[in-house]
């Protein structure tokens, strides 16, 4: 979740507060250090916007245009290194194929029936066929694919893509590590239209970690035109300018911080989309967002807030979809930084978390109970060695063990979330004042979107909120990530060696048995040290209008427009 607004102060008490006090109010200034839990969820219950019986309202936009309000701006419009900004991943989806794609499904989840994908099932893309023998999956090209600018795809440009993700050290290098594809050379054109890769050993997550929107080529003359001496991969000139691409739509215009136009690729292969044009609405405050749909200026909106939804699915006129899934909501600790880096601090915030007023409070029931690194609905979760239900006085013994009696000695904490984040700024409102219960003095700041990203990836961060869903339902994909001491983004810096040979041993196992029980024996060493807390499994939640017809739930929750449309 990714918005722009200002630094929340921390103030020691509430001098600012009136009996008309708004939740902004609440978020700007924030709850004093002596407040009592009773009295932070008095304030979050008076922070609730109140709300009119609402009645049907209309669209005003075009039938064959599609508006998005989405929460953010791009990180990066290269394939190989976004990471962050769901509006740049969903951008690049829909502008480039990959070779393969995952089959729609018929589901339901926690009760919810939707339009989503079998992740087990893999159809073809780029490829028209695949097939495996021993270490080796051979792709077959579709004939006549091309670029937008009529470049011919072929396999030798697919080979020099995947050759670019792992010289320029993309993210998506590690997605093909993990594979046991280890370097370039295991990526070979055997003619203008066969691919194959070979792995050092036959596994079960090639196929799954190829089908992400990371492992796109770009066409290797593009990335010459633009490489300098310094940036053999122009990986700084991708940062603002999208490559050609071989999918639905094309970039039409891009305003930084204003829209991501896109409009219908009529040379596409595949099936046309019924859309002219989608215009990604860039409005990074969630309360704006949805003022816009309510007024029927755009026809969908990303990251809603969540204590709105029962009131707008009120309104005819709108469609609320939800989607529960294995996410997982973290308060994330860095491990290298005090008093983080002793496990027993790390277990004391984990005891003083309120985790059933944020469940309750914060997400409204649009949210599943989580406790374990592998979250609810990935097979082989596990939450049966969890024992951090709240309480404050083990929270504070455990910090006095780890050296802190009462906080004494502990530096200040700084909880970061996400600027305009409401989910995240009220549950860290509820975690500062519990924190200040057994000793530890927490003030909180939110940082804008792309510096929040920045500084979580250079491992900068002291305390924060976070979340992580796995594009791959497969625990060893996921602990992989998260885990693993030489994973790219396992951003809190944990580190335990029991838990890397586990993850070495299982991630490539073919032994489906082996690999739940493994995953069972990690998340118990995992959960002992605490690494960060699981706070909730949020659902996935987005807003249409009534008349937007076609939305499929990826796993990538990355919206493909070439499936919806308007009626």
């Amino acid at each position: 979740m990714k918005r722009e607004r200002s630094r929340l102060e921390d103030l020691e008490a509430l001098e600012a507060f009136h009996a008309s006090v708004t939740r902004r109010d609440v978020l700007k200034y924030g709850v004093g250090a002596a407040l009592s839990l009773s009295m932070v969820e008095a304030v979050l219950a008076a922070c609730s916007p109140a709300h009119d019986n609402t009645t049907a309202s209309t669209s005003k936009t075009p039938t064959d245009t599609l508006v998005v309000a989405v929460e953010g701006d791009i990180d990066t419009f290269d394939p190989a290194f976004t990471v962050g900004s769901k509006p740049a991943q969903t951008t690049i989806q829909n502008t480039f194929d990959q070779l393969t794609q995952y089959k729609h499904a018929d589901k339901t989840v926690a009760g919810v029936s939707f339009t989503g994908v079998d992740t087990e099932s893999i159809d073809g893309m780029l490829a028209e066929s695949y097939s495996t023998s021993g270490n080796q999956v051979i792709f077959t090209l579709r004939q006549g694919l091309t670029y937008n600018d009529g470049t011919p795809i072929t396999a030798q440009i697919i080979e020099q893509g995947y050759r670019r993700i792992f010289e320029a050290q993309g993210i998506s290098y590690f997605l093909l590590q993990m594979a046991a594809v280890p370097d370039p050379s295991h990526i070979k054109a055997l003619d203008d239209h066969r691919v194959a890769i070979t792995m050092d050993a036959p596994n079960l997550l090639l196929m799954k970690n190829n089908t992400m929107h990371n492992t796109s080529a770009l066409d290797i003359k593009d990335v010459k035109a633009h490489a300098t001496s310094s940036d053999k991969w122009a990986t700084d000139y991708f940062k603002k300018n999208l490559a050609p691409g071989n999918g639905p739509f094309m970039l039409d215009e891009y305003v930084p911080g204003d829209r991501i136009v896109l409009k219908a690729n009529p040379n596409y292969y595949g099936t046309k989309p019924k859309l002219a044009k989608v215009i990604q609405k860039i409005v990074p405050d969630a309360a704006e967002r949805e003022l816009l749909i309510k007024r029927g200026e755009v026809d969908m909106i990303m990251v809603p807030p969540v204590q709105d939804l029962n009131t707008l699915k009120q309104d005819s006129g709108l469609q609320v979809l939800t989607f529960p899934n294995p996410r997982n909501l973290f308060l994330e600790m860095n491990n290298k930084m005090a008093p983080f880096d002793k496990k027993a601090a790390r277990q004391a915030v984990s005891y003083a978390v309120p985790y059933d007023s944020i469940l309750k409070d914060v997400f409204h029931g649009y949210a599943q109970v989580n406790r374990s690194i592998i979250g609810n609905g990935m097979p082989s979760s596990d939450f049966s060695t969890w024992n951090y239900n709240t309480d404050l006085k083990k929270a504070a013994d455990l910090l006095a063990s780890a050296g802190f009696a009462k906080g004494q000695g502990a530096p200040p904490i700084t909880l970061t979330v996400r600027a305009d984040w409401q989910e995240a700024e009220r549950a860290a409102v509820l975690i500062q004042a519990n924190l200040k219960q057994i000793g530890l003095n927490v003030s909180i700041q939110k940082v804008a979107f792309a510096p929040f990203n920045e500084q979580e990836q250079g491992r900068k961060l002291h305390m924060w909120i976070d979340e992580w869903l796995s594009w791959v339902n497969d625990p060893w994909y996921h602990m992989s990530w998260n885990v693993s001491s030489t994973s790219p983004t396992n951003y809190v810096s944990y580190s335990n060696p029991a838990v890397d040979a586990l993850v070495s041993k299982w991630t490539l196992s073919l032994d489906k048995e082996g690999r739940i029980q493994g995953s069972k024996d990690a998340q118990k060493l995992v959960i002992a040290d605490a690494p960060h807390a699981f706070l909730v499994g949020p659902n996935w939640n987005v807003v249409l209008r009534s008349n937007v017809k076609g939305y499929v739930y990826y796993n990538d929750e990355l919206n493909r427009y070439a499936y919806m449309y308007k009626v």
